[in-house]
């Protein structure tokens, strides 16, 4: 939830190859397929080969990046997964997305597609890819010697290689084993029935009330109930954990199977991949799976007035 993802390479080090492998084409934002919208292809000759290129201008790169950045805003106003198809080959190029992630509250990831790549292997790549796709060798020359001088990049990016990207799109539960209650404050409780809040339990919100006076508090979690609350106060849609050994999920609808496949079981915590699930989409009320994949309890199905102790 809430994460962008910058791809990182050189011209030839398979950014777009990567996307159409793992089907990311809904969810990415090219330049070059940008650039081609705001200008047509053009020639460019190689002396070296005595060889004409149809090659995409640079003459829209301002407009592209303006195009860029409004695509990338919107998306992350909205709360959604954002995959940007870039070389962001300086750490500059990094940083200009600073502002945004902390405006949203996002976390940054840069997908390095360079790790295993040298300077030979690129312009071989370069050489057999579609006409147009094809870059000025001494281009790919250029971004290969600033990648190499480059490799400190701001400490709040994560860098991952390309095969931890399904990781990092998906929700780890939490293992709320440790607490002797876990319960639910529904929307319509009164003040004067709040529980009191102590350390050894867990506790999830539906009640602004109860938000505001504890929801500050390390052991209160305050799950969404409109997209408004999700997006634009930044609050969860759903919950995953573990209590006494079983698997959980609360949020204010039932969240149909089909937005929580794959689910997978590594070392007894669970993982769900959400991570290209538009957060709206969680508060929408779908008619819930007729057998669900993971035990929900759903403000929907709650007592609204009545404090939910589960388990």
């Amino acid at each position: 939830m809430r994460k962008i993802f910058l791809l990182r390479g050189a011209p030839g080090s398979g950014k777009s190859s990567f996307i159409s492998r793992h089907h990311l084409q809904p969810y990415a934002i090219s330049r070059d397929q940008i650039r081609l919208l705001l200008a047509n292809l053009t020639y460019y000759y190689e002396e070296d080969t005595d060889c004409l290129h149809q090659v995409i201008p640079r003459y829209a790169n301002e407009q592209t990046e303006k195009v860029v950045d409004y695509l990338v805003e919107e998306k992350m106003k909205r709360g959604e997964t954002v995959i940007v198809d870039s070389t962001h080959i300086l750490a500059e190029n990094v940083e200009h997305y600073q502002p945004w992630v902390e405006r949203y509250r996002y976390e940054l990831f840069v997908v390095d597609l360079m790790y295993h790549r040298n300077l030979r292997s690129l312009l071989e790549r370069n050489e057999i890819r579609r006409q147009y796709d094809w870059v000025k060798p001494n281009v790919v020359r250029e971004m290969y010697l600033s990648y190499q001088s480059n490799t400190q990049l701001p400490e709040w990016a994560h860098v991952i290689s390309p095969n931890q990207m399904g990781k990092a799109l998906s929700q780890r539960e939490s293992n709320l084993d440790y607490y002797t209650h876990v319960m639910a404050v529904p929307d319509k409780m009164r003040e004067e029935d709040f529980p009191h809040v102590h350390i050894s339990n867990f506790y999830f919100s539906f009640n602004d009330r109860f938000t505001a006076k504890y929801g500050t508090y390390r052991n209160v979690v305050t799950i969404g109930k409109t997209k408004e609350e999700i997006i634009n106060e930044f609050r969860l849609p759903y919950f995953v954990f573990k209590f006494h050994h079983k698997h959980f999920l609360i949020s204010a609808y039932p969240i149909r199977n089909e937005m929580l496949d794959p689910i997978k079981k590594v070392k007894g915590m669970w993982t769900y991949s959400t991570g290209l699930v538009n957060l709206a989409d969680f508060v929408e009320p779908f008619p819930p799976s007729q057998a669900q994949h993971v035990h929900q309890f759903n403000l929907s199905k709650l007592q609204p007035d009545r404090l939910l102790h589960i388990w």
